[in-house]
Formats: C-alpha cells, structure tokens, sequence
C-alpha cells in the first residue's frame, strides 16, 4: 500500500488523524504514507497531489473533510482505493456559511482569492463516484460542521461505518480506525 492522507481545510499533516495513520504504517511495516501540507488554493493543492501520485505510485489516498473532496476527485482519475473521513461534498456551500468563516479564519483570505478558490473548487466535483467498493466512508452522526446525511447519500453503497456520535474533527476515528485500515490495505 502506497498511502497518500490529505488533511482538512486549515489543517496540517500534524493532526492526530494524520499522526495515527504515520504511525500505523511504521508499526506495521509498511510504507511511510505521502502527507503534504497542503495550499489553500484548491488547483495548488490538487496539483500538488497529482505530482505526489505520479512520483511515488500512490494507489491508495485518504482524506478528512476538504481532503476527503479532494481525495474522491483523485480516486476518481486515477482508480485508487480510497478512504473518506467526514467528506464535505459541496465545499463551495460551506464556506459561504458565516460561523464556518469565523471557525476556519476565512477573513484572512482576500475577497479575490476567496472567489478564486471557490470556483476552483467547483471544477473538483464528483457528482456521482463511480466503483463505489473502492471506498470506505467514515461519518460522524455528530458532525457539527458537516451534514452527514449528505454525506451517507452521496456514497451510498459504499463500505461505511456510521459513528453514531462524534464529531466533525473524530480525532479517535469513532473506534473505526482498524476496520478503516484494514479497508485501505486490501488489495482487491
């Protein structure tokens, strides 16, 4: 397994998600995942991604929230098995919601790249995933950022775990993290 974890919006590959999967890999030997601090600009960020899967032949990506948008897209062009922790599906919505600007600073980004990054945004949609036994949804039932129903009806058919509390940063992954790693391990 060649793993490429990519955080969500204003996060960073210091987060406990991102720490616990580093820490799986080296506790199972296996390879090290790719875990990129990724830009705020979405083009930059899959840009970034795309070069990481050419270079070190990623077949696997998981992704928490924003990542999670950003990893289906990536699953999607390049058939990788795929991981979905909390995945927000419109993010372009979300980020217009005012208590999700002051949550994430939005205010610090200029009005200009704010536009930009929004309609970037918009041309990384998945509308339908395709192959829907290649991921494995993760959903907080308490999400307090995200609707989790969305969530459940836009991979619906996938391998999931429903974590019927939670929320939306499930730093402990529900108690969910085995059963996602051993999804992400499978090699069929």
């Amino acid at each position: 397994m060649k793993l490429l974890y990519l955080h969500g919006f204003r996060s960073s590959p210091d987060s406990p998600k991102a720490v616990a999967i580093a820490q799986y890999c080296a506790q199972h030997g296996l390879i090290a995942p790719a875990i990129p601090q990724l830009p705020i600009s979405p083009k930059d960020s899959i840009k970034m991604c795309e070069a990481i899967i050419q270079a070190q032949g990623i077949d696997t990506i998981c992704g928490s929230s924003l990542g999670g948008f950003y990893a289906t897209y990536l699953a999607e062009k390049y058939h990788l098995r795929c991981a979905l922790i909390n995945p927000v599906i419109t993010p372009w919505n979300e980020l217009k919601q005012a208590e999700l600007q002051t949550r994430y600073n939005v205010e610090e980004i200029t009005p200009q790249d704010a536009i930009r990054y929004l309609a970037e945004l918009m041309h990384y949609e998945v509308t339908l995933p395709t192959d829907l036994a290649r991921y494995f949804l993760l959903v907080a039932m308490g999400d307090e950022v995200l609707n989790p129903y969305q969530m459940r009806e836009h991979y619906k058919g996938a391998p999931r775990s429903i974590v019927e509390a939670g929320d939306h940063a499930l730093n402990d992954f529900g108690g969910q993290f085995e059963v996602m790693m051993d999804f992400l391990r499978r090699t069929n």
